[in-house]
């Protein structure tokens, strides 16, 4: 009861910090996309197939290094705010990005790439048409992944001065307060839930049924 009371009295703290929290996260997640597709396009072209392969190791290397260690790294250069939060969380969750995105595009068969230019396909056509619809699948599913890591991670970026649904729970701590501390972890759970979701059902839309080639 004592949780619900906290909600009923604060839903306006609450729903403000849930907004901080949505905006970072969603700033962070478009730039962390388009530099993590674009990078992955320029180390999956003809002839970088190398360099693609030691992205996918190196980024697969990166996935253990730990949030705390990154938002600490950019605090000490960048300093405090907002700004410096997004930095941090847009680091952080280009890992899978890049690391699906570059494996979608590599997995792509040879096969496929040489029936595109035997049919005339331009480089750019054969990667649009050919490479990206294939690896769709994968690369949501690392952007997924990246959602769910900047939602989570914005909640330690808070410390920084990124404000959102962390301010709540490390008031909760200060404060000896569970109940501040509940409803920063709850209404974080709850949008990393929601926002999966979404993306769970753009990726069922968007993956290809069966490859259509149009020229």
């Amino acid at each position: 009861m004592i949780f619900l009371n906290y909600f009923l009295e604060n839903y306006n703290k609450i729903l403000r910090a849930s907004y901080q929290h949505f905006c970072l996260f969603i700033i962070s997640l478009i730039i962390a996309i388009i530099i993590g597709v674009i990078l992955s396009i320029i180390a999956t072209e003809e002839g970088k197939e190398k360099l693609g392969k030691v992205i996918v190791s190196i980024t697969g290397a990166a996935q253990a290094v730990p949030s705390i260690a990154v938002i600490a790294l950019v605090f000490i250069y960048v300093g405090i705010g907002v700004v410096p939060a997004i930095i941090s969380l847009i680091i952080y969750s280009l890992v899978p990005i890049i690391f699906n995105a570059t494996s979608g595009i590599l997995s792509v068969p040879q096969s496929i790439i040489e029936a595109g230019k035997g049919m005339g396909f331009t480089r750019n056509q054969i990667l649009w048409k050919l490479k990206i619809p294939i690896a769709i699948p994968v690369i949501i599913g690392g952007i997924r992944s990246a959602a769910t890591i900047i939602i989570g991670t914005a909640v330690v970026a808070s410390v920084i001065g990124g404000g959102g649904l962390g301010d709540l729970i490390f008031i909760g701590l200060r404060l000896n307060k569970p109940e501040a501390l509940f409803a920063g972890a709850f209404s974080s759970a709850l949008m990393a839930i929601i926002i999966d979701t979404i993306l769970a059902w753009a990726e069922k839309r968007v993956t290809p049924k069966g490859l259509k080639i149009k020229k």
